[in-house]
């Protein structure tokens, strides 16, 4: 398909869409038509194609009541009236359960379909809503302020030579809801575009007329802002054929609870089924700002984890008998986590690090990549918050390499020229190593043998001279061994460490240096 001129200034386009405006129910539908989304993916959605669904959790979700350590004292002292007895957590381990209204979730993590990613933040963690969630768009430092989100810059990576003449037959970013997030903006523009029902958005615009009748011209400099909007026109009304198209042709196949989350998830799986080519859909629920009243086994986040795992589990459901589990994966965000100590509310305030879920078929499922959060003082930061185990931007660059394959050259471009350590989230693309590294840059490997018997080698690469603690901890978080403590010179070190005085069952070792800090898991077999 070809369409004239989506011009590239996001601001100028808002402007122009405010002449396609509508309110389906209480949420706005919004044609961001300026939408120049990716002839070179295009060529790659095939039908076995991948393609990745964003959950965000907005308000800031309480980790310690979703992934709870069930075993630690310094967890139940701090929470004397919204703590999750052990006995009603969903056990994942023997010192980690799931909060008891995520029975979903317990299914997946035991089905190998789910993981838990722990302590994930960034370094000096903001605690507003606002800036925090645009710190987690953008994959920036907390210092650092960008209009371009992360998976914008991906996306924008793979724009033709000939744009913006040119144009995809299908978008390839998609938000169900308002207004479309930070996350989707690439530098010439919006690179997706929100709605509500496929449906609807075709009567928006899929039978307008033309602005300013045809190609007439006025004369004046209006012609400019008149033949923008002729071409935003052109566009939203393109897309909502393709959208109604893929929403005619689709269907669903499993039941989903009657939530919001779960309707906008039945929406994204309508949409795969009708054959649309979009490569990342962003769907979001609201609520976890649980200053007052959170409750426990029950009460309001109670009932926001079971909408998140009702709806998510249906919708795996909903695509493993539609046929697409093996191309669909996604993960939940939040801005930030909650703080250690309830607060006089009944509640918990902004704090910081906090877990995250990885889902699908192809996920490296039933596992727990990191430890629970050690609470005691020495652990915890200044304010007595959640010290950091993974930076956030170690997962969006794991799953660029290894769920879309993206070569480490470019992961450092959309990572704005920082490398991240890679954790084990997704099954790579045929071809691809989990291990691509730009030369030189710091980088924590999986030990070799892993499963181990009697000693193990652990791998890692740094760019220079630095501190360096590598150190191994049991499932509890009980530090077992320090198997290097000291500085070393620039390079790639193999540190050998002895593994028969050790019972059978998993462990983790942690990379430490004044800048980075990365926790793998090792298997120890006898």
């Amino acid at each position: 398909m070809k369409r004239r001129s989506f011009l590239k200034k996001s601001a100028t386009a808002s402007l122009a869409l405010s002449a396609l405006p509508t309110v389906f129910g209480s949420v706005s539908v919004q044609a961001l038509a300026n939408a120049p989304v990716l002839n070179a993916m295009q060529e790659l959605a095939s039908s076995d194609d991948r393609i990745m669904v964003l959950v965000q959790l907005q308000g800031g979700n309480d980790g310690l009541n979703t992934v709870i350590p069930i075993e630690d004292p310094l967890y139940y002292a701090a929470r004397p009236s919204i703590q999750i007895a052990k006995n009603k957590a969903l056990q994942l381990n023997s010192t980690t359960g799931l909060h008891p209204s995520m029975t979903g979730f317990k299914q997946l993590y035991d089905a190998g379909h789910l993981a838990v990613v722990q302590g994930v933040t960034y370094p000096n963690p903001d605690r507003s809503h606002f800036r925090g969630t645009d710190i987690w768009l953008t994959a920036t430092d907390a210092n650092v302020f960008k209009t371009t989100g992360w998976v914008g810059r991906y996306l924008e990576s793979f724009l033709p030579s000939n744009y913006p003449t040119s144009i995809p037959d299908d978008p390839l970013a998609i938000q169900i809801g308002s207004s479309l997030s930070l996350t989707f903006q690439g530098t010439p523009g919006a690179l997706g575009i929100t709605f509500r029902d496929p449906d609807e958005f075709y009567k928006l615009v899929g039978k307008s007329t033309t602005i300013g009748g045809g190609s007439t011209s006025t004369g004046t400099p209006a012609d400019n802002e008149l033949e923008f909007i002729r071409t935003i026109q052109n566009s939203a009304e393109a897309y909502s054929q393709v959208i109604k198209k893929a929403g005619d042709a689709g269907n669903n196949m499993a039941a989903y609870p009657t939530t919001d989350l779960s309707e906008k998830l039945k929406v994204v799986a309508r949409l795969i089924s009708g054959g649309l080519k979009t490569k990342f859909y962003l769907v979001s629920i609201g609520g976890y700002d649980t200053h007052i009243a959170q409750g426990n086994e029950n009460g309001t986040h109670s009932a926001l984890l079971s909408q998140l795992s009702g709806a998510i589990t249906a919708f795996m459901d909903d695509i493993q008998k539609l046929g697409f589990a093996d191309r669909v994966a996604g993960m939940t965000f939040s801005e930030f986590g909650r703080r250690v100590k309830e607060n006089g509310s009944s509640g918990t305030d902004h704090g910081t690090a906090a877990p995250l879920f990885v889902f699908g078929a192809k996920a490296k499922g039933g596992n727990i990549i990191g430890i629970n959060p050690q609470l005691d003082a020495a652990n915890l930061d200044e304010r007595g918050d959640i010290k950091m185990q993974h930076d956030y931007r170690e997962v969006y660059a794991s799953a660029l390499a290894q769920w879309f394959g993206a070569p480490s050259n470019q992961i450092e471009q959309i990572m704005l020229s920082k490398q991240f350590t890679s954790m084990p989230l997704f099954e790579a693309p045929n071809g691809v190593s989990e291990e691509q590294r730009p030369d030189g840059s710091m980088f924590l490997h999986q030990n070799v043998p892993n499963p181990a018997k009697s000693v193990t080698s652990i791998r890692y690469t740094l760019p220079a001279a630095m501190q360096v603690r590598l150190s191994v901890f049991t499932q509890q978080g009980q530090k077992i061994a320090t198997v290097f403590s000291g500085e070393q010179e620039a390079g790639t070190y193999d540190v050998q460490f002895p593994t028969a005085g050790l019972a059978t069952g998993s462990y983790f070792y942690r990379l430490e240096t004044s800048k980075f800090s990365a926790v793998k898991t090792m298997t120890i077999i006898k």
